[in-house]
């Protein structure tokens, strides 16, 4: 249900910037694909219950260009590459694949990786229980301008509590 989530955060998202319904329709592709990369990455690795070794981490970063590679494939997603290539690119630089910064990395990217790690925190996954409300926006505030682009944080920042009350709220 993740990608599901991380879709309808998004647009949310992308609505409160006040971004086009142009600039929407290549976000809700992106999202909703933007770790389908990940079936180039073993099962063991994807369903590991405790922290990846860095030799794991290192193959798990693959599956952005597994999914670029994908989307490569199809005419009709090429609008979806930059959420796809740029969703774990941070702010400052220190992300990957590209190492890009800043304005260099698409607005979708930079839009959905608050989202992307916002759900992330919220959710049970096989090595991590939920995090709360609070909890979860002061990390997120931590890695402003660091991790997020400060200006997309406060936008998210307006809309977070009703996202989450609606998500913890279906379980």
């Amino acid at each position: 249900q993740h990608n599901y989530r991380v879709t309808i955060y998004a647009v949310r998202l992308a609505e409160a910037l006040g971004l086009p319904a142009s600039a929407i329709r290549p976000l809700i592709k992106g999202a909703m694909l933007h770790d389908v990369g990940k079936i180039g990455i073993p099962d063991a690795i994807l369903r590991k219950p405790a922290r990846l070794t860095d030799a794991e981490f290192r193959e798990m970063q693959g599956h952005v260009q597994h999914g670029r590679d994908i989307a490569a494939q199809a005419a009709w997603l090429g609008d979806a590459v930059d959420v796809i290539s740029g969703h774990h690119e941070q702010f400052d630089g220190s992300g990957y694949d590209h190492g890009r910064a800043g304005d260099e990395i698409p607005l979708a990217a930079r839009l959905f990786a608050v989202v992307d790690v916002f759900d992330a925190l919220i959710s049970r996954r096989p090595y991590k229980e939920p995090l709360g409300f609070e909890q979860t926006m002061e990390l997120l505030e931590a890695e402003r301008g660091r991790h997020f682009d400060p200006a997309i944080l406060d936008a998210f920042r307006g809309i977070a509590r009703e996202l989450f009350d609606r998500t913890a709220a279906s379980g």
